[in-house]
């Protein structure tokens, strides 16, 4: 008979060539930017985790000149891989989930790069995730540790992305929309890689360049329903309720303040991802489906939904294909109240979570991604897991539920070699979720 053991191992190293490639093309798929109507001489601005592969995209389907421009990413963009074109550029690395002094220098230089620029020059702006920390220029009197305190605490509440991003637009001056006041003399032509569920273009990157429909009155909601005015800074919480009060202005509104010569391109993960991974999984046998909406919620009802769509094809009790093997593709964003002490990230959680669903189950891998390649505030990129690997994990004497409780999934997997580490993608995405079924 077979072993947990070996069913275990079985199953991974079934399943672990096809998952492995899939890892992979996180770093090796392309994007492709329309710049057509670019005019021949352009200035440029990148900021974001992806501005590696949208200035290698840039590069390869422009062909006018660059005549300058700023580059702000959290890792260093080798800059024997960029194009020629590109080393005019003058290339930053800042922090990231975190603001910081470094970030806030940065921030000082785009704007006064921006605001030097000559009337009725073209500034070309690439934004990715991971912009909310990396251009960040907080109002008087709130400091940077209180807006990395901030960060912090909203990264742990459990809030969406929608909601922390209201909240961190209404405490900076270059945030919802505020950076494209500074370049009303310039023709603004705007590329956005959306990371963000339902592809909202202003709340990728904190809406740098897009007015802000939500208002310092939303942000005050969204604290007081997560019950965080007690545990952010005095400054904030003052900042935000004098703000209400008018004390401060708004941020740019729609219709009201757009900026009067913008062009907006926005690239979403799904259509940029889905045929280059569809076509990798039906290479390998599987019958494909992807979820019809991204995932996105509180991560015990994203697990119920993935949990439960495994289930019902298991049983034969689904609409999918009964075409064998499987694979059900899931993009979104789960979201995470971290009140344990311990180290992981959404991804690395998301996976030990549906282990534990599916527990013994017929034959499945679950892998879950962050495709950036960093998973909260560690060096792996999510984990790669079987319906197994929990009860291998009980035999070894490793109970996964303290773990759970502990929000310390990075040391189970850790323990169970079943972490993913990638290194930094140069893209980003939302999270991917891949549950093969044989």
């Amino acid at each position: 008979m077979e072993s947990i053991s070996d069913k275990h191992s079985r199953i991974l190293r079934h399943h672990k060539a096809t998952l492995d490639q899939v890892v992979t093309s996180m770093k090796t798929f392309s994007l492709k930017l329309d710049t057509t109507k670019l005019p021949n001489e352009i200035y440029l601005l990148a900021v974001g985790k992806a501005s590696e592969q949208m200035l290698d995209a840039f590069s390869k389907s422009y062909s006018g000149s660059i005549i300058d421009g700023m580059v702000l990413s959290p890792d260093p963009i080798p800059t024997a891989k960029v194009d020629k074109n590109i080393h005019k550029l003058s290339f930053f690395t800042g922090t990231h989930p975190l603001p910081s002094e470094e970030n806030e220098a940065s921030t000082l230089e785009i704007l006064s790069f921006i605001k030097n620029l000559s009337a009725g020059a073209t500034l070309v702006s690439f934004i990715s995730g991971g912009t909310s920390s990396l251009l960040c220029l907080p109002p008087d009197p709130i400091t940077i540790a209180d807006l990395q305190h901030t960060y912090d605490v909203l990264l742990r509440s459990g809030a969406s992305i929608h909601e922390m991003n209201t909240v961190r637009k209404h405490i900076s001056l270059v945030k919802g929309g505020q950076l494209a006041q500074f370049a009303h003399h310039l023709h603004l032509r705007t590329y956005l890689l959306s990371d963000v569920p339902q592809d909202t273009a202003h709340v990728i990157g904190s809406g740098l360049t897009l007015t802000d429909p939500s208002t310092y009155e939303q942000a005050i909601d969204i604290l007081n329903a997560y019950k965080l005015k007690e545990q952010i800074p005095k400054s904030v919480r003052e900042y935000l309720e004098q703000a209400a009060l008018g004390h401060y202005p708004e941020t740019p509104k729609p219709e009201l303040n757009d900026h009067p010569d913008q062009e907006v391109n926005l690239i979403t993960g799904s259509k940029t991802l889905q045929p280059f991974l569809q076509s990798l999984l039906e290479q390998q046998g599987f019958a494909v489906h992807w979820s019809d909406a991204p995932i996105q919620g509180k991560q015990n009802t994203v697990v119920r939904e993935i949990a439960g769509q495994v289930i019902s094809v298991l049983n034969g009790r689904s609409e999918l294909s009964q075409k064998s093997p499987q694979a059900l593709v899931f993009q979104g964003e789960s979201y995470l109240e971290v009140k344990g002490k311990g180290a992981g990230g959404r991804n690395q959680h998301l996976a030990l979570l549906l282990a534990l669903s599916l527990e013994g189950q017929h034959p499945v891998s679950v892998l879950s991604l962050a495709t950036d390649g960093v998973d909260g505030p560690t060096d792996a990129a999510g984990a790669l897991v079987s319906s197994y690997t929990t009860l291998q994990a009980r035999k070894q004497g490793r109970l996964p539920e303290p773990y759970i409780q502990q929000y310390n999934s990075y040391a189970f997997h850790d323990a169970m070699n079943t972490l993913i580490k990638t290194g930094p993608s140069g893209t980003n995405l939302m999270d991917l979720c891949v549950v093969l079924i044989c």
